[in-house]
């Protein structure tokens, strides 16, 4: 039977409570003293009981607390009467009076303070190899240890419980090596036997230039009069790894500028400090094949790997014949890799200067490369070792005039399929358009597509006085070749720009014959492209100072830049904004924005004014710029401070244009009457198509 509790019963329990915690004997002070220690204390600690104890004499109070609360007798209900009825006693007994408080809630505050550790014993842990000293000794402690708590009384209790701890980093005993040891043996040596010695250091030390200035001496060992080092640089595991250590090497100075060219630092949107400066940034040089300033290595011509953006290869000749006596005998191929801004990675000596080079889309390890003398060959440069797949033969290309370019044909429906490899075209200096095709032989099959003839009469196009030859002569008939573009629709179509400044359109399943002619300069045209947000889009530059943008359907040119009072080397349209192209001159590198103006670029950039450039090209991703001179240097330039590329491309050329033409409205008719002339769909043109 539960008993009734009064509402008032904690009261006089802790009333209870503080007289036997006063009546205590560890509470029991003198009188005087304890009046002094009243007036030290406020007022409101003069209320608190206070009193040291530990925990097990907390948890014992309370347990005493509560059995002394169950033993506590009940009060007596008061008795009912018989004569009075039932509902006048009930209501006399529980109504509380009108001046009655509910009583304030009771309790006990518990100050714990922290007690001084006591170290009763401690026992480090300690890990050793188990076949070693150390482990054994380790193992006889550990059974030592369980001797001594053997036995019923002398067994240690344990209890499993679960802990936040530090990670331990472990490692394996193989990194571990053997300790080395020493020891001191004495032996004869002779003058002579000393003398031999050095002088074979002498004659096997050579000093190699690591970087600039810097060179370094390596020391070569000979065993039985054989180069340990000649034989072991012949391996090609020994290769392999030399790459890779120098690329590691490498990463440790152009780390920053690697992950600028990967674009793992792109300007934030959202930034409110953003300025568009059109700003070109130096992110590294790569270094001619020959440290002598006077030796003739122009960087000639730029190709990227088609599957790898991180590969170019780089060819080395003569570009401009100035300043120079006598031809070279020496030209250079180079396969750079980005991870190793130092070294090449792949190296081709030839006798003659090497003219162009130009990779294959479909097999990107096939590389094509034109020479001065006339010869086209081309490499694999997976296998370094090996010597040409095929090289081009008097018979079928008996022309000795330089190479100026090669483009590898695209074959419909090849793009996602089977690897096939594809013939190239190549144009020569002669005025001769040749297609070369890989056989089952060391040598290729060539063919004459077209044989230019020098342009008569007026054509379309630019209006020029055309001086009548006195004479024809057998040496001056032909035109140069300059530039070839393969047209980015029809995969037949290509188009070729000579030293009169007249532009040949072709078609390879129409040799001999050509489909269109049209004077774009009056000079030397070197440079054409089409825009990659329109088919129909092309600019050309030339030697008299003008670049000039052409649309399919239109005889005359749709806008003309002219700034630099110099010849234009080469023109191309950006890879990331339509309205902005960027053109190279022999001392700057302009970046024009149509947008803005079309009477000056929006920047100029000027690196190592004192040599001249010769040729340049985007990369993939179109935010870095490779940009050669005629010292053998490549300057890999990064676009900084460039504005945000619009989502709708195509929108922003076509607005542009008819911005550019506002004061011409014969010619923005024109346009006008020209409709749509982008890629279908507002596609963008593929990247398998960009050459």
């Amino acid at each position: 039977m539960s008993r009734t509790l009064k509402k008032d019963y904690r009261t006089a329990d802790f009333e209870q409570l503080s007289r036997e915690i006063r009546n205590h004997p560890i509470m029991r002070t003198s009188t005087a003293e304890q009046q002094q220690m009243q007036k030290l204390r406020t007022a409101e600690y003069r209320t608190k009981c206070v009193m040291r104890a530990s925990l097990d004499d907390i948890a014992l109070g309370i347990n005493l607390y509560k059995l002394h609360l169950g033993e506590a007798k009940q009060p007596q209900q008061p008795s009912i009467p018989e004569t009075f009825t039932p509902g006048s006693v009930a209501a006399s007994v529980h109504r509380p009076p009108k001046s009655a408080k509910s009583p304030a809630t009771p309790f006990i505050k518990v100050l714990l303070r922290k007690t001084p550790t006591v170290v009763l014993f401690e026992r480090h842990s300690m890990t050793a190899l188990a076949d070693t000293e150390e482990g054994r000794l380790v193992l006889e402690d550990n059974q030592r240890y369980e001797e001594l708590l053997a036995g019923t009384d002398k067994s240690r209790r344990t209890v499993d419980s679960d802990t936040q701890t530090i990670t331990a980093l472990k490692k394996s005993r193989l990194v571990n090596t053997e300790r080395l040891t020493t020891e001191q043996i004495g032996s004869y040596v002779s003058n002579f036997e000393m003398f031999d010695t050095y002088q074979d250091l002498e004659t096997s030390t050579t000093s190699v230039q690591v970087q600039g200035a810097q060179k370094m001496e390596v020391t070569t060992y000979h065993v039985g009069g054989v180069d340990q080092f000649v034989a072991i640089n012949s391996m090609p595991n020994f290769k392999l790894a030399l790459m890779l250590t120098m690329r590691i090497l490498a990463s440790n100075v152009y780390e920053p500028q690697q992950r600028r060219y990967r674009n793992m630092a792109m300007p934030d949107p959202l930034a409110e400090d953003v300025k568009f400066k059109y700003r070109l940034g130096l992110l590294w040089r790569l270094s001619p094949p020959s440290p002598l300033p006077r030796v003739h290595q122009a960087v000639s011509d730029v190709s990227f790997c088609p599957s790898n953006g991180d590969i170019m290869a780089v060819a080395y000749g003569v570009y401009s014949h100035a300043n120079m006596s006598r031809l070279p005998r020496c030209g250079y191929v180079y396969v750079w890799n980005i991870k190793n801004p130092v070294n090449p990675e792949r190296c081709f000596n030839y006798e003659v200067p090497v003219v162009t080079v130009e990779f294959s889309p479909s097999a990107p390890q096939l590389l094509a490369i034109g020479l001065h003398n006339g010869s086209v060959e081309v490499r694999n440069i997976s296998q370094p070792e090996q010597p040409p797949l095929a090289i081009s033969h008097r018979s079928t290309s008996p022309h000795f005039e330089p190479v100026t370019a090669i483009r590898w044909i695209r074959i419909a429906g090849d793009v996602g399929g089977p690897a096939v490899i594809t013939p190239f075209l190549a144009i020569t200096r002669a005025g001769a358009v040749t297609k070369y095709r890989l056989i089952n032989s060391p040598h290729l099959l060539g063919f004459e597509q077209q044989r230019l003839q020098r342009a008569e009469g007026e054509l379309e196009g630019l209006k020029i006085d055309r001086p009548v030859p006195a004479a024809s002569l057998q040496a001056n008939r032909h035109p140069q070749c300059l530039e070839l573009v393969l047209d980015p629709v029809q995969a037949d179509i290509y188009y070729v720009l000579t030293d009169e400044g007249t532009l040949y359109k072709y078609s390879t399943n129409y040799p001999l014959q050509h489909l269109e002619q049209r004077q774009v300069h009056n000079g030397p045209a070197v440079g054409m492209e089409f825009s990659p947000w329109s088919p129909k889009m092309y600019l050309t530059c030339g030697s008299d100072w003008c670049i000039r943008i052409w649309l399919a359907g239109i005889l005359s040119p749709v806008i003309t830049l002219r700034h630099h009072l110099s010849p234009v080397h080469s023109a191309r349209w950006s890879r990331t904004h339509s309205t902005i192209l960027v053109s190279l001159t022999r001392s700057t590198v302009d970046i024009w924005d149509l947008r803005n103006s079309t009477l000056k670029p929006v920047s100029s950039t000027t690196i190592d004014a004192n040599i001249y450039y010769t040729t340049f090209r985007f990369s993939h991703c179109g935010h870095s710029l490779a940009v050669g001179n005629e010292a053998g240097n490549l300057l890999m330039l990064s676009f900084e401070d460039m504005p945000f590329p619009p989502h709708f491309q195509y929108k922003q050329l076509k607005r542009a244009i008819f911005k550019a033409l506002a004061m011409e409205p014969d010619l923005h008719q024109q346009v006008k009457s020209v409709g749509y002339f982008g890629y279908p769909a507002g596609n963008k043109q593929p990247k398998a198509f960009n050459y």
